[in-house]
């Protein structure tokens, strides 16, 4: 079992996420692992988007098995002021997804609607790429809604496991749809995989 969303390289190998420019050269010669560039929404507002625009789609050309993000929209109060960047940038990484036939990772704190919201438009428009949701948090009846969106994924780390909800948000997502991942805190990985198979009934 890989791990579906990361930013340090580890024996399971799986999806190693950037979380700034600076970071692309280091995870694209990791050893066993599949590069994913992009800007997390953290560093929007740092970025130039036409320069980022130019370079994801050299990348990903120069990358042929490399994946998109992690990108997304975070509006909690601390990030909220840097939305409308934000958004631009989202709309960089989903374009270059598309075009590159990639799978995007997607980020959401307080922004799960507004994201369904721009997939459902780019669905309508029969540009949406493959979409993963990493740390999802959602209730079932939303994860429903992005899963009618086409072969949308999810994955879930320790703390979204260990929430009161847990079971009510993970036990009915359909198989092949919901992986564990790692996020900051390889150290969780055992725990992880473990406590997602007890409540899924046995992970497979």
């Amino acid at each position: 079992m890989k791990d579906y969303h990361t930013h340090h390289p580890g024996p399971h190998g799986g999806y190693l996420c950037a979380v700034t420019r600076a970071d692309w050269e280091q995870i694209s010669t990791a050893e066993g692992m599949i590069p994913c560039f992009g800007i997390h929404p953290w560093h929007a507002h740092e970025t130039d988007a036409a320069e980022l625009a130019f370079e994801l789609d050299d990348w990903l050309t120069r990358h042929a098995q490399a994946g998109v993000g992690e990108t997304g929209l975070d509006a909690s109060p601390r990030h909220a002021g840097t939305l409308e960047v934000q958004r631009l940038l989202l709309h960089i990484h989903l374009g270059a997804a598309f075009r590159h036939e990639r799978m995007v990772q997607l980020h959401g704190v307080q922004a799960w609607g507004e994201l369904l919201e721009i997939l459902r438009g780019r669905a309508r428009c029969g540009t949406l790429p493959r979409v993963h949701l990493h740390a999802w948090n959602g209730s079932h009846e939303m994860a429903r809604e992005f899963m009618l969106l086409g072969p949308v994924t999810f994955s879930v780390g320790l703390r979204e496991l260990s929430h009161s909800k847990a079971t009510e948000r993970y036990a009915r997502i359909p198989e092949g749809r919901l992986f564990p991942e790692s996020d900051d805190h390889p150290e969780n990985w055992a725990r992880t995989v473990a406590l997602l198979g007890l409540i899924r009934g046995g992970l497979k």
